[in-house]
């Protein structure tokens, strides 16, 4: 019986598992309405997350990773791909079936101003979806929120209080407590603290990881600063342009950089250190449009390290590393790189 038990943890499946996921948006029709130009906002990301740990998500403004987060819990609908949770498809079920697993995938917003109805109560607010989903009674309503609300470290008189007489911290402490308050197993986690002063932001970061070592959750951290995703994540994805470049273990991703974007990135962060310098890498040029992105690799024309291959030919998505998965043609091996070269001989007139 041991060995079965030991086996079954040995293979442990993830809790989430996105495959080549796409969402298009529709910019442009003919004139009897066919979509000819799409704006590719996710394209073919693929990652698998297990059951209380923590992606990190980054990547510049517009590559894609708030339209990811709402994608797989279909709050926009699937263009393309799979998304598995607990080991069921959801992308593609019906909508009254999905409506059963939603209290289990919840999301904490980036704006905790724009968030939170103006006319609810906290108590309102929070209380609402438990009520609906069943998980608590009329007669049990204030004790089961009260509880939610002292998880999160809001204290009980905020009960009748409305959403503009609090603060944006205080604000994203009740955003996540309505998210919490239907128990679910998986949080994504939009930006929650990018709105917020730096000295709030350690708090609701620390608060979040205490809550995730209480309760068992598995988070989505989606955002722009890499000293937060560094600090909380136990993984950490990279996109550029609708696109998973680079993914791997924290450590592995941060002690061992492979893609010229992450590097760019990291070479980014400052260091509170004086005689430390930085070698900067600046990225030439401005992000290209995911309306018409470039052809072969979508980074080549910011890319120092572009090569004649890049400008063509679009990198697979590999393991270069066990663990630690890249979409960049420097790791090609050389047997790739001369069929290339061949191939672009043989074409030449």
């Amino acid at each position: 019986m041991t060995d079965e038990k030991t086996l079954d943890l040995g293979v442990e499946e993830p809790l989430l598992e996105v495959k080549n996921l796409q969402k298009y948006f529709v910019v442009d029709t003919t004139f009897f309405g066919k979509p000819k130009a799409f704006l590719k906002a996710v394209d073919n990301v693929s990652f698998a997350l297990k059951k209380g740990k923590t992606l990190g998500i980054v990547g510049e403004s517009g590559c894609g990773k708030t339209t990811m987060g709402r994608t797989i819990l279909r709050l926009y609908d699937v263009t393309g791909g799979e998304v598995w949770f607990k080991g069921k498809e959801v992308s593609k079920i019906p909508e009254r079936e999905f409506d059963k697993l939603r209290p289990n995938m919840q999301m904490i917003f980036q704006d905790p101003y724009a968030s939170l109805s103006p006319r609810m109560t906290v108590g309102e607010i929070i209380g609402e979806a438990p009520l609906q989903h069943g998980l608590v009674d009329k007669a049990h309503l204030r004790e089961y929120v009260l509880d939610v609300m002292k998880t999160c470290g809001l204290q009980s008189h905020y009960y009748d209080r409305y959403p503009h007489e609090f603060s944006g911290g205080q604000r994203q402490r009740i955003c996540i407590a309505r998210a919490l308050a239907l128990k679910p197993e998986l949080v994504i986690c939009d930006e929650p603290v990018s709105a917020l002063d730096v000295s709030i932001q350690a708090q609701i970061i620390n608060m979040l990881k205490d809550l995730q070592k209480k309760l068992g959750l598995t988070y989505v951290f989606i955002s722009h600063d890499l000293s937060v995703v560094k600090h909380i994540s136990d993984e950490v994805g990279v996109m550029y342009l609708g696109s998973m470049v680079e993914f791997g273990a924290k450590s592995k991703i941060f002690s061992n950089t492979l893609h010229p974007y992450t590097k760019a990135l990291f070479s980014a962060v400052p260091v509170p250190n004086p005689h430390v310098k930085m070698n900067r890498v600046i990225l030439k040029g401005d992000i290209p449009s995911p309306v018409n992105p470039p052809k072969g690799c979508k980074f080549h024309t910011r890319c120092d390290k572009c090569m004649e291959i890049c400008k063509s030919v679009p990198p697979t998505y590999k393991e270069v590393e066990e663990g630690h998965f890249c979409a960049c043609h420097l790791y090609d091996s050389a047997e790739e790189l001369a069929d290339f070269a061949k191939t672009e001989t043989e074409a030449q007139p």
